[in-house]
């Protein structure tokens, strides 16, 4: 049988040619009409090529996970309800539907027994254990001796008092998504986790790395999350290599912003979950957290989701993972002209201004002066001056939508 080449079989073509069957589809309208552009100002098409495309870096990927036992990553199901109880039978219906770590929120949490009450019935040895950053002061003020020879991430300021933690535990998390949420672009949520990342080495030497994770809020944007994801890892290696440290793995949590979920319509909410979560999967997170359907924002609240609602929340990954196969290609993205062109553009937009973040002496002082508050203020008014439609909101809104059922 001879060998067959396919490129043999088609004409060959250049951007000049594009463009001229554009301008005749345009039938007039201006070109700049097909070009798009990110919160940071980044051009989103309308064509990339292999001459757009930027030197292709290696795929950067986390370290091995703890406890995968053959998966591609961790489905972590969220732990906020107030109510122990009912927050215990929750995360063990999400670990007996096909969780495999659970994500601690801010509980009222002040003494063991209220620890041991939450984690009655947890296999230990076999679930990882995240807390939310900000979550476990009081319960490590309590004590976290019933957590020993689990894989714990505490989630702790690294820019705080070192702490005193077990071997192998994950004390420090990078707290990106808090910029994320407070209505920063992709753009200074990453340049926020490059600064803190430098003061972290800074304060705590490259021994800090191995205690380290990360933590990022991906919005409806599916391909913006898979850039982002890919993008910190590149932020994260570069900056990691300034202070000598040669293997720059980091465990990194996504988790679906709140910022976007509606209470108007709240159904809809599933299709932005379910869109941020294929960006979180496919820009390669080692932890994904998928919001219920009801948690939307204080100023908004709907209240407390029901098992419903989490078990929604649980399905969407488990969809993604053991039906459409997403996860079983590493760094599916790899190669791809447009998230190599935008994961170089969006990194190199972070990378000047964590310049800029450390000109100013870094991190902290960038806060204390309100620059990050300025930041985000500009981010959040660019953001209003785009208004962009909201599904279920103004777009194909729904005067008679029934409003979901909460606790």
């Amino acid at each position: 049988m001879s060998e067959m080449k396919l490129q043999d079989d088609f004409p060959d073509h250049d951007r000049r040619d594009w463009r001229a069957l554009a301008d005749k589809g345009l039938r007039g309208a201006d070109f700049e009409t097909l070009i798009s552009r990110t919160e940071n100002g980044l051009q989103r098409g309308p064509l990339f090529d292999a001459a757009q495309r930027p030197q292709t870096h290696a795929a950067l990927t986390g370290p091995d996970s703890p406890l995968l036992a053959g998966r591609p990553w961790h489905v972590c199901a969220p732990v906020t309800d107030p109510d122990l109880h009912f927050a215990n039978m929750q995360l063990l219906d999400d670990l007996k539907g096909g969780a495999s770590a659970i994500r601690i929120g801010s509980l009222p949490i002040t003494r063991r027994a209220d620890l041991r009450r939450l984690l009655e019935g947890v296999l230990l040895d076999l679930v990882p254990i995240v807390f939310a950053p900000g979550s476990s002061a009081a319960i490590h003020a309590a004590g976290l001796d019933e957590l020993y020879g689990t894989a714990v991430t505490l989630g702790l300021d690294p820019l705080g008092d070192k702490p005193d933690i077990p071997a192998g535990w994950r004390a420090f998390t990078i707290d990106a998504a808090a910029t994320f949420e407070a209505g920063g672009s992709d753009g200074t949520e990453l340049a926020v986790f490059a600064a803190t990342l430098a003061e972290t080495f800074r304060r705590h030497g490259s021994g800090a790395q191995p205690h380290m994770s990360a933590l990022f809020a991906l919005g409806t944007d599916a391909h913006m999350g898979i850039v982002k994801i890919r993008a910190a890892r590149r932020l994260h290696a570069a900056v990691a290599g300034a202070f000598g440290i040669d293997d720059p793995a980091l465990p990194i949590h996504a988790v679906t912003s709140q910022r976007m979920m509606q209470s108007e319509d709240g159904w809809t909410n599933m299709l932005r979950t379910t869109s941020a979560g294929f960006g979180a999967v496919i820009g390669g997170a080692d932890y994904v957290t998928i919001r219920p359907f009801t948690d939307t924002p204080d100023h908004r609240r709907l209240g407390n989701a029901t098992p419903f609602g989490y078990r929604i929340a649980r399905n969407q990954q488990l969809l993604m993972m053991e039906e459409s196969h997403l996860g079983q290609v590493r760094d599916a993205a790899y190669g791809s002209y447009f998230h190599e062109r935008m994961t170089e553009d969006l990194a190199q937009s972070a990378w000047s201004t964590f310049q800029i973040i450390e000109a100013a002496g870094g991190i902290e002082p960038y806060r204390q002066r309100g620059d990050l508050e300025s930041a985000v203020a500009a981010d959040r008014q660019a953001r209003a001056d785009r208004a962009e439609p909201v599904l279920g909101v103004t777009l194909h809104a729904s005067d008679n939508a029934p409003v979901p059922e909460v606790r």
